[in-house]
């Protein structure tokens, strides 16, 4: 194990050593090829300088000549103008080749054969260039006295530029260019030498580090085709293995897919709660009822906003796992009530009750009305037979009363009052008598077509209205024309209009709207009366129910009846002290 770890080491080391020389002679190649770059511009730039130096000597002598054959100042002007410029151009160039300028683009130093060719004889080239920019910066200083060509300053920019300024010139020129391709030569001499010291490394590597770690891959590779034959069969058996877990693992996510699908779609609000009432998780219908911020609170918080328990709640006592228990919850959630099944279970390691809501808010309340129209069925019965009798014990005591009167006529006229009063009596109490009758008797509506703004206005005419009391009626909508039995809805109309002013006793308002919403019509009728009681409120629709001193507590019930016969509804809403609607 140690040899093999030494060799492992040994062949690490020369691989990262012939990475090492590949790498320092990659950079090397790359900063070779930087610098000829750099030094071609160099040179290209100095060359194409030193050309300029030669043709510019030649446009301050062209300038000069035309200077000399001007006509006129202006004329003179305006080639001195163009001599100053060359001047300066050569003068700059110059300075650049010998001292080097960025703006020039010349960065190199001089060498020895360009010193020579600058500062020592023959050629001289730094001081003939100069005494030429001299002698054109006199000939322009020259220009107020007449030129002629025998000015000793353009004699010599004439004659410089024809023979040892343009000779020199030249020579430079050469010598820039000699330099630069000497240069060249030994940039390609080092591209060659760093190109054979790579081929030998990489020879090298081949040799002495790739083809050892080509034997040992082999080797190695021959090691792993004997375990991978052992590995097989594990891979065998785990892929048996495998397969019959993905196998139960299908069974679970369909499981998971049906129970979840069942708590989507199942028609009741469900959660589960632990013993203490904490929410521990709710379905998507519970999460509508109680919020999605429900859960870790505690369920009769949330459910009737109480801060005990539920009576009988089967959490107060153990519930047994699989044990299942049903309590019924009113007022709960919004005013419903909800039969909660309980159900024992373990849920995230802990006892827990699987509560399931269904909503039996409609059943009660149509067993309430079922057991109501039983009742109401049994006392218009009992009403009527007991209205009959009365009705026949009446009329005895009308005609016995009516004779009474034929023969006391010259009588006392206190004894006639109280027979008087008895009459007035006897008529109240039949009147009494003809309510319950109609409450017992009431018949299935005959239905028209009627205009319900023309009922309300024909039945407010049937009753006197106090000077104190002011009647509105507001029906703006278009089409008020509903089906429904005059006779009994007049009625009705009737005694809710006489309620109204009866609860304001001679002094308010009555305001009756109607108003068409979809293809039902509402009628409000708002007093600004004494108001109900919010414990009588529950009660004004029963039979024999009144806060009247006198009343007997029908006419609301019959009106609830008929009013339910015509497939619609009633209801009061009251503020004590305030007004009734």
């Amino acid at each position: 194990m140690r040899v093999k770890q030494t060799i492992s080491f040994y062949l690490t080391f020369r691989y990262i050593l012939a990475l090492g020389l590949l790498s320092i002679l990659s950079l090397g190649s790359y900063f070779i090829l930087k610098e000829n770059i750099k030094d071609q511009k160099d040179s290209a730039a100095i060359v194409n300088i030193s050309g300029r130096q030669r043709m510019l000597s030649q446009r301050i002598a062209l300038s000069s000549l035309r200077l000399l054959n001007a006509k006129d100042f202006p004329e003179k002007k305006t080639h001195a103008g163009e001599l100053k410029e060359a001047i300066s151009l050569m003068e700059d160039s110059h300075n650049s080749l010998i001292k080097g300028a960025v703006e020039m683009n010349s960065f190199r130093r001089l060498s020895s054969s360009m010193k020579r060719i600058y500062f020592l004889p023959p050629l001289e080239l730094d001081k003939k260039a100069r005494r030429y920019l001299e002698e054109a910066k006199a000939l322009i200083l020259s220009l107020d006295g007449t030129m002629t060509i025998d000015n000793p300053h353009l004699h010599y920019i004439l004659e410089a530029s024809r023979l040892e300024l343009l000779r020199a010139l030249d020579e430079a020129v050469q010598q820039y260019q000699r330099e630069s391709e000497k240069r060249i030569v030994s940039f390609e001499a080092l591209q060659f030498l760093v190109l054979g010291v790579s081929l030998l490394v990489i020879i090298a590597s081949g040799l002495f580090i790739f083809r050892p770690m080509a034997s040992r891959i082999v080797e190695e590779t021959l090691k792993l085709e004997n375990q991978s034959l052992g590995l097989a069969k594990s891979n065998e058996q785990l892929k048996k293995e495998i397969s019959e877990r993905w196998e139960l693992e299908e069974r679970l996510r369909a499981a998971i897919t049906i129970n979840e699908t069942l708590l989507k779609t199942i028609p009741f609000g469900i959660d589960i709660v632990d013993e203490e009432g904490n929410i521990l998780y709710q379905n998507e219908k519970m999460e509508r009822f109680l919020g999605p911020s429900a859960l870790g609170k505690k369920c009769y918080l949330l459910y009737k906003d109480d801060k005990k328990q539920c009576v009988n709640c089967p959490l107060k006592s153990e519930i047994k796992f699989g044990q299942t228990k049903e309590i019924e919850v009113d007022a709960a959630m919004g005013g419903k009530i909800f039969l909660i099944t309980h159900t024992g279970m373990f849920y995230q390691g802990k006892k827990a009750a699987l509560e399931m809501f269904e909503d039996i808010t409609d059943y009660k309340k149509t067993q309430e009305k079922l057991a109501l129209s039983e009742r109401l069925a049994g006392i218009g019965r009992m009403a009527g037979a007991i209205a009959h009798e009365f009705r026949n014990q009446l009329g005895v005591i009308r005609n016995s009363a009516y004779f009474l009167k034929m023969k006391l006529e010259n009588k006392d006229e206190k004894i006639k009052r109280h027979l008087e009063i008895l009459d007035e009596q006897v008529v109240e109490t039949e009147a009494i008598i003809g309510n319950i009758l109609t409450f017992s008797k009431t018949k299935h509506p005959e239905f028209q077509r009627i205009n319900l703004k023309d009922l309300l206005l024909k039945s407010a005419s049937k009753l006197k209205i106090p000077e104190g009391i002011k009647l509105s009626l507001d029906a703006a909508a278009d089409d008020l024309m509903v089906n429904a039995d005059p006779l009994q809805m007049g009625g009705i109309f009737v005694n809710l209009i006489l309620n109204a002013l009866q609860a304001m006793e001679e002094k308010g308002s009555l305001l009756i709207k109607v108003e068409k919403i979809n293809s039902y019509v509402t009628i409000i009728f708002t007093d600004t009366g004494a108001g109900i009681k919010e414990e009588d409120q529950k009660k004004l629709f029963e039979p024999f129910f009144s806060t009247k001193a006198r009343g007997i507590g029908l006419g609301l019930a019959t009106a609830k009846l008929i009013i339910e016969a015509h497939q619609g509804s009633i209801a009061v809403k009251s503020d004590y002290g305030k007004g009734t609607s």
